[in-house]
């Protein structure tokens, strides 16, 4: 079951990974979309959607979607009402995939398959995921048009690879970018540091030791006032809003710890 330019579904498969081991993690989101694209049309299908086996996720966003160009996208709101927690509940079972043909689209019982079918699907299928060794998720594929070929059990075999390895890369990218942003956020606030005097480095050590302003005062032999002073100068030149984000600052960069 192809489609041109790939001659095998393991030219598709070495495309697939090769260009997602050379894809930076920024670029994660819009390069899936290329690829999913080529999946549905070699598979024949007209819509997938990656999400994960959580509704407090899903409610956020957490999820992906992609459709061929002749294929409306996805409208998640029109698959969040009546009984759709229990579409989730699906996802419990020990198969690799769930099949779901037009008439049973039709009468099915959970109102998100019901709604598929009302938008012109004749076919779903759901990919279960997992990550780790516990259930992360699914992937589902609907089929909108009407193709001369039926799904078959080795094509749900290869689905479920691709699924599995697009998954993984998708995770790692998120993590990898999470990591980044921290990185980022290190270094900006490495760069805030330089910006502080001594003196105002030696009340921020006080104060992130616990101490009040008026200890730190007796400390520092400074009057309470100056403390202050300091104390707001400081929260104006690291930009932040009071004194609890000043101290969770303070302890990020190692002014709590006694050199005593």
């Amino acid at each position: 079951m192809k489609d041109n330019p790939f001659a095998s579904f393991e030219d598709l498969l070495s495309h697939q990974t090769n260009t997602l081991t050379a894809c930076q993690p920024k670029d994660f989101d819009s390069t899936f979309f290329l690829l999913a694209r080529e999946a549905l049309a070699w598979f024949k299908l007209d819509r997938l959607t990656l999400f994960p086996n959580s509704m407090i996720l899903l409610d956020t966003g957490k999820s992906i979607s992609v459709s061929q160009t002749d294929t409306p996208p996805l409208e998640m709101e029109r698959f969040l009402k009546g009984n759709y927690l229990d579409y989730l509940k699906l996802l419990r079972s020990k198969e690799c995939w769930q099949l779901f043909p037009e008439e049973t689209l039709k009468n099915h019982k959970l109102d998100p398959l019901r709604v598929l079918y009302e938008e012109g699907a004749h076919w779903h299928g759901i990919v279960s995921l997992s990550l780790f060794g516990q259930q992360w998720g699914a992937i589902g594929f609907s089929r909108f048009s009407r193709y001369d070929k039926p799904i078959e059990e080795a094509d749900m075999k290869r689905i479920k690879l691709l699924s599995d390895i697009w998954l993984c890369f998708w995770q790692h990218s998120k993590m990898t970018r999470s990591v980044t942003s921290d990185e980022t956020n290190n270094i900006n606030e490495s760069e805030k540091l330089l910006l502080l005097t001594k003196r105002q480095c030696a009340v921020l050590t006080q104060l992130a030791q616990g101490y009040t302003a008026k200890q730190c005062a007796e400390i520092l032999f400074l009057s309470p006032r100056t403390i202050e002073s300091h104390k707001y100068r400081m929260l104006d030149i690291l930009e932040l809003d009071n004194h609890t984000e000043l101290i969770q600052f303070a302890l990020r960069n190692g002014f709590g710890i006694d050199n005593k």
